[in-house]
């Protein structure tokens, strides 16, 4: 998968990011389950959720395409089994088809979930990111209702981030965005084809909820 270069001061990424995951663990705070994953473009710390007793936690994979983590993952394939998770977060993840992901993200999602997509955004002074429509339109073909992107975080680079910043301002100009959306209907939802001879390979440690295990 693509991989963003972030060529800004670390503690100012730090900061972005921090506002961001403020902002979704608001919204965290209203689902419910045990099981969480979060596709992760930045490493950031994993959110505090309430009732979330394990977070499943894949990154960009390094040197080569999709995700690594306990799992290998290709990028538009999750080797997770259907409605694995009850809160899916996607954060800061560059990829060249929202649209495919998109699908896979909202097929691991429970039906009682919550699934998050926050990046940056590209009309602000960090001049990196993803248009928020652009995953709006993807995670509502993938069959999810879908609430408008809500902008937050410093409008620049800042090493405070959006501290002392009034509320007006990162609402209309933040330099991150948060989308939230859910699962309308469990049949809107494509489940998986049946399998072919892909299978995830275990890394590390005991199986995640609904991955598949490599076959001899």
């Amino acid at each position: 998968m693509p991989t963003r270069k972030f060529e800004l001061h670390e503690a100012a990424l730090a900061a972005i990011g921090a506002d961001a995951s403020t902002a979704c663990t608001g919204r965290l705070a209203r689902m419910a389950g045990t099981h969480a994953l979060v596709l992760d473009g930045m490493n950031l710390p994993l959110p505090v959720a309430a009732g979330v007793a394990r977070w499943t936690r894949l990154l960009p994979h390094v040197g080569g395409s999709g995700w690594e983590g306990p799992l290998r993952a290709d990028e538009d394939v999750l080797p997770f089994g259907d409605e694995s998770f009850c809160a899916v977060l996607a954060r800061f993840v560059a990829v060249a088809d929202p649209e495919t992901l998109a699908m896979e993200l909202a097929r691991v999602l429970a039906p009682h979930g919550i699934l998050l997509v926050a990046d940056l955004h590209p009309h602000s002074l960090w001049h990196a990111g993803e248009a928020p429509g652009r995953w709006e339109r993807a995670l509502r073909r993938a069959g999810l209702d879908v609430v408008p992107a809500v902008r937050c975080g410093a409008p620049w680079p800042r090493a405070h981030g959006a501290a002392g910043m009034p509320r007006w301002l990162m609402r209309g100009m933040g330099g991150a965005w948060v989308v939230e959306a859910r699962r309308r209907t469990l049949a809107a939802i494509p489940l998986r084809k049946p399998a072919t001879g892909r299978r995830a390979v275990e890394q590390a440690g005991t199986l995640v909820p609904g991955a598949r295990r490599q076959c001899a």
